[in-house]
């Protein structure tokens, strides 16, 4: 069984304008994401899943620059998307990251690949962790059969195929590390206060060695009132999933 990481990419955001390529201490901020999931075991299997629109051809450039796979799909339904990606890169079990989360976590990532295969699931996701520092994992199978019973080509926020259907076996994998246990911290970036809080993290720790995820959550600790530069960000609701009537 081959895994693969997928990376979702776009630069249509409207609310903080091409963020994942923006500058971020110096560097553009899918860099810093990039750093991270090479630490996983599958880091040598990393692909940047982007859209065939010509706005998102500097993520391919991006992508050619790092050595990383690059695949260019349907621009709104992310789901298609991912499984195309699969298929052309041979992956039969994916680990799934979006752009937006510059500090996911690998080996979180990776325990949610073992996690995965060695309980036969189909899709599954990480809980306890800071909000945007975990991935998602589903087998190329899966994602074939949730792309024939839906019914919605925007599929932005695709986890409900999996989960809310009750066709799939599902895996929700509890962190059990202390020093991993902090969802009220908000560290994805959606807006300019996520990426002020980002670039701050990042600062905190530039000239050394990448920091973990808990020498971040320590920083954030020792530091309550930065940690709360995010704290009015709303976080933007998915679209209801739409499944086809024979389901």
């Amino acid at each position: 069984m081959t895994t693969g990481i997928l990376i979702t990419a776009r630069l249509k955001s409207s609310r903080l304008r091409e963020k994942v390529l923006k500058p971020l201490a110096g560097r553009p901020m899918l860099a810093y994401l990039i750093d991270r999931l090479r630490l996983s075991r599958h880091g040598d299997n990393i692909v940047v899943c982007t859209s065939t629109v010509a706005q998102d051809d500097p993520l391919e450039e991006f992508a050619k620059l790092e050595g990383l796979g690059i695949f260019r799909g349907h621009p709104d339904d992310v789901l298609a998307r991912n499984l195309d990606a699969a298929k052309a890169f041979g992956y039969d079990h994916i680990l799934s990251c979006t752009a937006d989360n510059p500090f996911i976590d690998p080996v979180w990532l990776d325990k949610l690949g073992d996690a995965m295969v060695e309980g036969g699931f189909d899709f599954g996701t990480v809980t306890g962790l800071p909000f945007g520092c975990h991935g998602y994992s589903f087998t190329r199978n899966a994602a074939e059969k949730a792309c024939a019973l839906k019914d919605e080509t925007d599929t932005e926020v695709w986890g409900g195929y999996f989960t809310q259907t009750g066709v799939f076996r599902c895996l929700s994998l509890a962190v059990d590390d202390p020093a991993y246990v902090a969802p009220h911290y908000r560290l994805t970036v959606d807006e300019q206060a996520d990426f002020d809080l980002a670039e701050a993290i990042i600062k905190a720790f530039k000239g050394q060695d990448l920091p973990t995820l808990p020498q971040i959550i320590r920083f954030l600790k020792d530091n309550p009132l930065l940690a709360r530069t995010n704290a009015g960000v709303q976080q933007k609701p998915g679209k209801p999933i739409k499944v086809k009537d024979s389901l």
